[in-house]
C-alpha cells in the first residue's frame, strides 16, 4: 500500500505517531557505518543455547550493537558469527572507530 492509499482507522488515536524522518543528525547509528545483532538460541535437551552474531538485517533484532559489542560478544562461551551473512568477515573489514575522550 502506498501512502497516498493509506487512510485513518475509524476510533484510532495517532496522536503518537511520528509526522516527519528524523534527520540523519539524530539517528541511532551513522549511515554507512556497520552494526550487528545478536540472536539467542536457547538451550534445549542434547543441545546447549548458543549466542549467533550477524550483520543487521540478517535476522530481526531490536539491538543493535557497534564493531566493540560485537567482538566483545563474540568472546563469551558458545557465541558464534553467522555465516550466512559472514558476520565475522564484516568485523574484519569494519573501520577502526576513533576513541572517544
Amino acid at each position: 500500500m502506498s501512502p497516498a492509499q493509506a487512510r485513518p482507522i475509524s476510533g484510532v488515536s495517532y496522536q503518537g505517531v511520528p509526522t516527519h524522518r528524523p534527520s540523519p543528525e539524530n539517528s541511532l547509528l551513522p549511515r554507512n557505518r556497520p552494526a550487528w545483532t545478536l540472536q539467542y538460541l536457547p538451550h534445549r535437551p542434547g543441545h546447549p543455547g548458543a549466542t549467533l552474531l550477524h550483520v543487521i538485517g540478517c535476522t530481526p533484532s531490536d539491538q543493535t550493537l557497534d564493531r566493540e559489542q560485537a567482538l566483545a560478544a563474540l568472546q563469551q562461551p558458545r557465541a558464534a558469527a553467522c555465516t550466512e551473512c559472514d558476520a565475522a568477515r564484516s568485523l574484519t573489514s569494519a573501520p577502526e572507530q576513533p576513541p572517544t575522550a
